[in-house]
């Protein structure tokens, strides 16, 4: 993927909503992007407000309340001047149809939201979305200190390391070739990671804690080396390949790293998320960037 210059940034003004929309306009500054915020209206509240002659009124305040969001955010050295859509339906059909209008290449959004008649972005919300989007969706969970952020009018990116996390399969080319673009643009460290799967065993099991697979770490490596051998960017990348439970591994090689973006294939499919991705992304608590893959 190239890198992005139209960002999707959906609003539920809730806190994590509004970190998401901190790096979204850090991303769209650092890279020259456009950003649009999406609101998502309670059908129902709408409908509510209409019988009762409100309509109007309930748009007018939404749209108020998102201008006092984005006066709280640290105004950008060029200034953004975001475009603002509001619309009412499914959330995550509505953030994927307003993707599609903003012509979107990246969304960044919460990896939590408020539920309630008015604010209607749950933790699932942001799943269906990674799970169905045509573009690359940067997931923001809660963590401290924020690795993307806009100080004195500039867009600055602690991200110590870019972790690629690869399964050996069909998307680590896109996997690989994206946190290389990413961790250039951002001027630090990339490191390819994967971890060999070992299978827990029973506790009747008489040959040890746990059973490896015919995967071995060395055939791993040697299967790294030759990602980052053919993807541009990638040559001088670290190689980190480690045996055991493979969300948990990627955590640590994060951790370990002190890593402030992971890049990670959806899994699972067309229109899946792979239960394994979806762990990574819930275990890692750094930004993780998820791409469709192959």
């Amino acid at each position: 993927m190239a890198l992005p210059t139209s960002v999707l940034c959906p609003i539920d003004f809730s806190a994590h909503s509004e970190r998401a929309l901190r790096h979204a306009l850090a991303i769209a500054g650092a890279f020259g992007g456009h950003l649009t915020v999406v609101t998502i209206n309670d059908p129902m509240l709408v409908a509510g407000a209409e019988a009762a002659g409100y309509g109007e009124t309930l748009r007018d305040q939404v749209e108020a309340a998102l201008q006092e969001t984005l006066g709280r955010m640290p105004a950008a050295a060029s200034p953004l001047l975001p475009g603002i859509d509001i619309v009412t339906g499914v959330p995550a059909d509505e953030i994927l149809a307003a993707a599609e209008r903003a012509g979107a290449d990246l969304v960044v959004m919460g990896t939590r939201g408020l539920g309630g008649a008015s604010r209607l972005m749950f933790g699932s919300t942001t799943e269906r979305v990674v799970r169905a989007a045509h573009v690359p969706v940067l997931a923001v969970p809660e963590y401290t200190p924020e690795r993307m952020s806009v100080e004195q009018g500039t867009a600055r990116f602690t991200l110590g390391q870019v972790v690629a996390a690869v399964g050996l399969d069909a998307a680590d080319t896109t996997v690989a070739a994206t946190a290389a673009e990413w961790a250039g643009a951002c001027g630090v460290p990339l490191t390819i990671g994967h971890v060999c799967h070992d299978v827990p065993a029973p506790a009747w099991w008489p040959f040890g804690a746990a059973t490896e697979t015919a995967e071995t770490t060395d055939t791993a490596r040697a299967q790294l080396e030759a990602i980052a051998r053919t993807v541009p960017g990638a040559a001088d990348a670290h190689l980190d390949v480690r045996r055991g439970n493979v969300p948990a591994g990627i955590a640590a090689i994060v951790r370990d790293r002190n890593a402030g973006l992971l890049v990670v294939s959806r899994g699972g499919g067309q229109r899946r998320l792979g239960a394994t991705a979806y762990r990574v992304m819930t275990e890692a608590e750094v930004p993780t960037l998820v791409v469709a893959g192959a």
